[in-house]
């Protein structure tokens, strides 16, 4: 496979990689290496089927992706696939098993996006410590060749947002993570298989009650995230399972369509590792039936 190909070369110097002014000469030549594949490298995990092979060898990945990140600290593609692969590995391996690590990854994966974006759009640097008003009059001057970066960034912030969640100060940046998803549903409203509605579905189904929860809004926000992502997309719908079968106190709905996920047999090669993800969650969440119901 071409990717492969490509990035084998960039694994063996980061591995022979040292700590002396020679590696600083390696990273920098790794780095004009990826940048014109550095959009890829997190896809590019996409395609395995092996979790566990996944979850063990990523962590080298990590590791070149911040030395790359050292070396072209102002390279957006290079500081995008960092981001990317710092939230997918926080979302998939650590976020339940170790609660201060994934806090680290998410924050990490925050501020390259955020570097990356800031290459493009001057004022939002600028507006990231100012109010939530300026800060949401910053995401004009973003395009649609933002809005991967924009939806990635967005995303950590949440899950950073949710792990410090007995924070005020972390709970007052959820306007900013707002103001960004609506910016990318101007933009480019299918993207990652309907991502920016599944982050509504779940920013309406867990809001306090009495406080914005709405779950009509939320099952229509999941269900046309399903419809973009297509039946062949099965993390979506665990997502749905997890989160509004479970709030809605509907058991039925919440077996269903778990089960429903672990009977698919999807051949989609870019969503390969993310269904294999998506089945091993949705029999964690069986197991857990009866305490959640």
């Amino acid at each position: 496979m071409k990717f492969h190909r490509s990035i084998l070369p960039l694994l063996l110097l980061a591995s022979l990689c040292t700590a002396g002014p020679g590696c600083a000469l390696v990273r920098k030549g790794a780095a004009r290496m990826v940048t014109p594949i550095a959009s890829q490298l997190s896809e590019g995990l996409m395609h395995q089927s092996d979790v566990e092979l996944v979850r063990d060898g990523a962590p080298a990945f990590l590791l070149m992706l911040d030395a790359l990140t050292e070396s072209h600290p102002e390279n957006p593609a290079v500081l995008l696939a960092a981001a990317e692969a710092q939230l997918a590995y926080a979302t998939a391996f650590v976020d339940k098993a170790n609660e201060a690590r994934a806090k680290t990854m998410y924050r990490k994966a925050m501020t390259y996006g955020q570097r990356a974006l800031a290459r493009h759009n001057r004022q939002f640097e600028e507006a990231l410590d100012a109010h939530a008003d300026v800060f949401a009059r910053s995401m004009s001057g973003f395009r649609k060749r933002d809005a991967r970066a924009l939806i990635t960034t967005a995303t950590a912030w949440v899950m950073w947002i949710i792990a410090n969640s007995d924070s005020p100060a972390a709970l007052g940046e959820m306007p900013k993570v707002l103001a960004m998803m609506g910016r990318v549903q101007e933009l480019d409203p299918g993207i990652r298989e309907g991502g920016v509605d599944l982050f509504y579905g779940i920013y309406y189904t867990v809001l306090p009650l009495g406080g914005g929860r709405d779950l009509d809004k939320a099952r229509a926000h999941f269900e046309r995230s399903m419809a973009i992502a297509g039946p062949d997309y099965l993390l979506t719908q665990v997502t749905f399972a997890e989160f509004y079968a479970r709030y809605a106190f509907n058991p039925e709905l919440f077996e269903e369509t778990l089960t429903q996920v672990l009977d698919a047999s999807p051949n989609v090669p870019e969503f390969t590792l993310m269904n294999a993800v998506a089945k091993m969650r949705a029999r964690v969440l069986l197991d857990q039936m009866e305490e959640m119901f």
